[in-house]
């Protein structure tokens, strides 16, 4: 029996579909590891291994879910008032700036914002890709 561990959700995959795919995974993970307690050698070894998996799984969809949440809160915010600094976008957002300093470096590489070098930092502003992605 082999035990895949990666998981890489579709980034199109919406937070509503995230959070019921981490439950099951969570509930799955605790039957691998309950029925691993009852087997032995092998299979118990099996079981233990993709109730392990199952939890990074679970793990995995809960990140991908708090950045999806995060990405669209930079958006909005940046929709509703304007171009922004990161710092701005940080509190706006509840999140510390090191927390979205990735995420707005792959937003920048995918388009939907462009970063501005500014006298004492940047400037964030978002696109017209950026707007897209918010169905506006």
């Amino acid at each position: 029996m082999s035990v895949t561990t990666a998981f890489h959700p579709d980034q199109s995959m919406q937070p509503d579909a995230a959070q019921p795919l981490s439950l099951i995974a969570k509930q799955l993970s605790e039957i691998s590891r309950q029925l691993a307690t009852a087997a032995e050698g092998d299979k118990r070894k099996a079981l233990e291994q993709s109730g392990l998996a199952l939890e990074q799984m679970s793990q995995q969809l809960e990140q991908d879910q708090e950045r999806t949440r995060l990405r669209r809160d930079i958006l909005m915010a940046l929709h509703q008032r304007g171009p922004a600094l990161p710092i701005e976008l940080a509190a706006e957002t509840l999140s510390l700036p090191e927390e979205i300093a990735p995420l707005l470096e792959q937003m920048e590489r995918e388009g939907v914002i462009t970063v501005r070098e500014i006298r004492g930092g940047q400037l964030v502003a978002l696109t017209p890709r950026g707007r897209r992605e918010l169905n506006l």
